[in-house]
């Protein structure tokens, strides 16, 4: 893994903190639409508490479990690779020190 300044570092966990709230909204956005479902009477109040209980122990565990990556380069590469984040929301100065971690990620979703 590269050397990182104290201010990459800064931007590499702006970033990575980006990141996590839009994968995090993606889902609550899917949770939404259960709530808007059950406001026109299409889903019943059991089956929205359901899928509230599905967001909490699936969406909701597995985008943390996702932020969990020891270091912030780790973060921010799989989110490119992932299209969370897009390479041109990445400064110049930490794009080469970031080449490894979005290629790792990307064999990764490759291989899924």
């Amino acid at each position: 893994m590269a050397d990182y300044s104290k201010k990459e570092l800064a931007k590499l966990r702006d970033l990575a903190s980006e990141a996590y709230e839009r994968e995090l909204g993606e889902h609550l956005g899917e949770l939404e639409k259960s709530f808007a479902a059950w406001r026109r009477g299409e889903l019943q109040s059991s089956e929205l508490s359901n899928e509230i209980h599905q967001f909490h122990q699936h969406g909701a565990r597995d985008v943390s479990s996702s932020y969990r990556l020891p270091h912030p380069a780790m973060i921010v590469g799989r989110a490119v690779a992932a299209g969370i984040l897009k390479e041109s929301e990445i400064p110049e100065s930490l794009w080469p020190k970031l080449q490894d971690e979005i290629a790792t990620f990307r064999r990764v979703k490759s291989a899924v």
